[in-house]
């Protein structure tokens, strides 16, 4: 492959794709690639977004101009990136908000960085599924400017969100996201929940789909496994003290009130 050709169909990349296309072209020394990264850098035609990682700047466009997509660059972060909580419910187009930080999935040891004015936050994968072998369960690829990019399903996201929600803007962010999806694969959400073996995240997702079950066609059959990991005592989801909260039975969870209530959707009386 010419390199005007892997530029083009790849606007964002990583040193080992480089490196990649100029082993194909028959030079193998990694002095020589850093050598064309650093010239074609220097020229104006890619900015080195970080160690490792470089975006391609059109022909007539300057450097300071160019337009770089964030989750292609949340994608390209490291080599085995998966986009996933927040930036995931983006990509599926059902978030309520649009964040300047894009959260990626590592089993790489990378501190977050900034560029543009972008947070990019990297996150371990849960340990349950490193232990059990299903750190893939639940991830997709799709088409971003051309560049296959890896993030998780729809179902998994719904349970990622609501066991990891300080990292999804909060429950509001993630309440108001959640109601925004129309439809959703049941079996695949609680097979995944099961697979993170957490009891206060069985009973969140348990509870969360009972909300939802008009939408998304539940019944008490399909919670069963759910019901039968729940937390054998009620569990307190409720940040602070001054903050109200309210026992869901069923589930043996202390929702916030503000979270049962959608509190944030009632009309501002002050004005």
């Amino acid at each position: 492959m010419e390199i005007e050709t892997f530029f083009h169909t790849h606007p964002v990349f990583r040193y080992e794709e480089f490196a990649h296309i100029k082993a194909e072209q028959g030079i193998n020394n990694p002095r020589a690639a850093r050598k064309a990264l650093l010239y074609y850098t220097k020229t104006g035609r890619l900015i080195n977004v970080r160690r490792g990682m470089y975006a391609v700047v059109p022909p007539d466009v300057s450097p300071d101009q160019v337009s770089i997509d964030p989750y292609l660059l949340a994608s390209k972060a490291s080599n085995d990136s998966v986009l996933a909580y927040h930036t995931a419910l983006e990509l599926h187009g059902v978030a309520y908000s649009a964040f300047e930080q894009f959260t990626f999935l590592t089993a790489q040891k990378i501190k977050p960085f900034e560029f543009r004015g972008q947070r990019f936050q990297p996150v371990a994968f849960p340990i349950a599924l490193k232990e059990s072998g299903n750190t893939n369960f639940g991830i997709e690829e799709l088409d971003r400017q051309g560049v296959a990019i890896r993030v998780t399903s729809l179902a998994r996201t719904f349970v990622d969100t609501l066991d990891r929600v300080e990292l999804c803007g909060g429950w509001e962010e993630v309440v108001r996201s959640i109601s925004n999806m129309a439809a959703l694969d049941v079996n695949a959400v609680i097979k995944y929940c099961l697979l993170l073996n957490n009891r206060i995240l069985a009973a969140k997702v348990g509870c969360f789909l009972e909300q939802r079950q008009g939408a998304f066609s539940v019944n008490s059959d399909v919670l069963q496994p759910l019901m039968e990991k729940k937390p054998l005592t009620p569990q307190s989801l409720v940040a602070h003290e001054r903050e109200g909260g309210k026992l869901v039975k069923r589930w043996n969870l202390i929702l916030p009130l503000r979270v049962l209530k959608k509190s944030w959707e009632e009309p501002d009386h002050d004005v």
